[in-house]
């Protein structure tokens, strides 16, 4: 199979979003985080709702696109086992190593906790549960962004069925048949449906698995044929102009959904105009990236192996500098564009040191050194952040 890199770009350029995104937490109005600045922003959080109505959803599709490809050169067993191996050992490194420290500094800025960060991972403190109305902002239990990874293995283990099937004769040719009837921008409707249904079912974790599974079987099933993505291609601007209207109509229409009765026609005729947008959003973001980024580089080649631990790592850096950047006097833009810059600089730092050592390419979800290949071949081939798109 020809290597698809524009998944590859798209999956990139996606974890490069989450620095700005995540950076600009610490000055959105409405919103706890681990740190924030003194004067914050109702602009900044409308933006940051835009974002969120389209980006981590873009994730999970290009997850399950990279799925179906990456299906066809292992088994069903091997596909299970490097899940559990890639998504699973990262996720339990992240939450030992990676989260205490963000969980310490929330604690800190939010709550006043007082004590050392060896007291409070010596002592248990980090495990204590919902020290505030709000969660591990304020210190004690969470996963902070490791949600992706832990969502990302539940949805592989329980659609895995679905996987196996689809590598059967009978399932390849059903799979292709719904792909190419998913083609056709009418049926985009249909993708919008189905995301509703998966929204309003039970949410029992609170991370949203079953709407996020929705996703990522879209995409695992759009590629089954190439006639979805040459409509893509072809009606990127149009998909895309229309799902950030949409977008940008959700965001402004937050007090009308939350004045609707729950259940009415009212807010379910809402809610299916904000899955249109999320899809409509990443149907025209595939096509924008068949169209101009399917080509590697050596560019590309560095980020698609950084991608996974940059993930990782990213929130952690960003919490532990944000501490000190807003005590500084200056402007809030200021602020930002100077936190913004560390955090990329000291995550990148980080991923320099963490690549150079096969236990810490272990814990990252990075392939041996010795089976990393050149230009365009991602780090975590199948997991994720950093699967194929071949």
């Amino acid at each position: 199979m020809e290597r698809k890199h524009y998944i590859d770009w798209l999956r990139v350029l996606a974890v490069l979003l989450l620095f700005p995104f995540h950076t600009l937490r610490v000055f959105n109005a409405n919103d706890p985080f681990y740190v924030k600045a003194d004067h914050l922003s109702t602009a900044v959080t409308a933006v940051l709702g835009f974002i969120s109505v389209w980006h981590m959803p873009l994730l999970f599709v290009l997850a399950g696109a990279s799925t179906y490809f990456a299906l066809h050169k292992r088994t069903t067993r091997r596909f299970l086992g490097e899940r559990l191996m890639r998504l699973g050992i990262p996720f339990l490194f992240g939450f030992m190593v990676l989260i205490p420290p963000q969980t310490w500094y929330g604690g800190r800025f939010n709550s006043g906790y007082s004590e050392s960060y060896w007291q409070y991972s010596a002592s248990g403190d980090f495990l204590q549960y919902n020290v505030r109305d709000g969660g591990d902002y304020y210190g004690g239990f969470g996963i902070g962004h490791l949600w992706f990874i832990l969502v990302l293995l539940i949805v592989a283990i329980v659609v895995l069925p679905l996987l196996a099937w689809g590598r059967t004769t009978r399932g390849a040719a059903r799979l292709q048949s719904v792909s190419r009837r998913l083609g056709h921008p009418a049926m985009w409707l249909v993708a919008a449906f189905l995301l509703q249904i998966g929204e309003a079912l039970p949410d029992p974790i609170g991370l949203q698995p079953l709407y996020y599974m929705v996703f990522f079987v879209l995409g695992f099933v759009i590629v089954a044929d190439g006639r979805f993505m040459r409509n893509a291609e072809r009606l990127r601007w149009h998909a895309l102009s229309v799902g950030v209207a949409l977008s940008v109509w959700w965001v402004a229409s937050t007090g009308l959904r939350d004045a609707a009765p729950d259940p009415s026609i009212e807010r379910t005729v809402l809610m299916f105009l904000g899955m249109l947008a999320s899809w409509l959003t990443i149907v025209g973001l595939l096509g924008v990236g068949k169209r101009y980024l399917d080509r590697t580089s050596p560019a590309l080649g560095y980020l698609a192996e950084a991608s996974y631990p940059v993930y990782l790592l990213h929130q952690t850096v960003i919490v532990v500098a944000a501490f000190s950047i807003v005590s500084l006097t200056a402007a809030e833009p200021l602020q930002w564009l100077t936190l913004l810059v560390v955090s990329v600089a000291c995550t990148f730092a980080l991923y320099e040191v963490a690549r150079k050592f096969a236990p810490l390419r272990f814990l990252f979800g990075m392939r041996p050194k010795r089976k990393v290949a050149t230009v365009g071949r991602t780090a975590a081939e199948g997991v994720g952040v950093g699967a194929s798109a071949r």
